[in-house]
């Protein structure tokens, strides 16, 4: 079951494991940390750079950069596993008498988030560009 804490004292003491203690932490953190990120996202493509400005060949010079990359894969991965996570919670606490939908309900939500996972994954570092894309400035 989900810890119903505000503080870390009293997560501590209402966390049956240590993995749920720590993925309470996780949840915290990971909260303020999706905020920043999503906010330094919507900032560079929607303040700095036009997004009428914005098409295929912009997106690949963009994906160029490595740390472009590792940016967007961190903020799908972050956001994914908080989302898993928040999702389990529910689960757990709206299927607690029944446990085999419990079981397929978190079947279910694990194969579509790592179906995610992987296509999201696959769109960052596969994107490959066109010969007749140049970047107009």
């Amino acid at each position: 079951m989900a810890i119903r804490a505000k503080t870390l004292s009293d997560a501590r003491a209402q966390a049956k494991s240590n993995p749920e203690l720590a993925w309470w932490v996780f949840m915290r953190l990971s909260g303020v940390f999706l905020i920043v990120l999503t906010f330094f996202h919507l900032f560079s493509n929607y303040i700095v750079t036009s997004e009428a400005s914005e098409n295929y060949a912009w997106v690949v010079q963009k994906y160029s950069s490595a740390s472009e990359r590792l940016y967007l894969f961190a903020l799908l991965a972050l956001g994914l596993t908080h989302g898993v996570n928040g999702m389990r919670y529910g689960i757990d606490d709206y299927s607690a008498r029944n446990p085999r939908l419990r079981v397929f309900l978190k079947a279910l939500l694990y194969t579509l988030v790592g179906a995610i996972f992987v296509f999201g994954a696959l769109a960052l570092f596969t994107v490959v560009p066109l010969a007749s894309t140049q970047v107009k400035q």
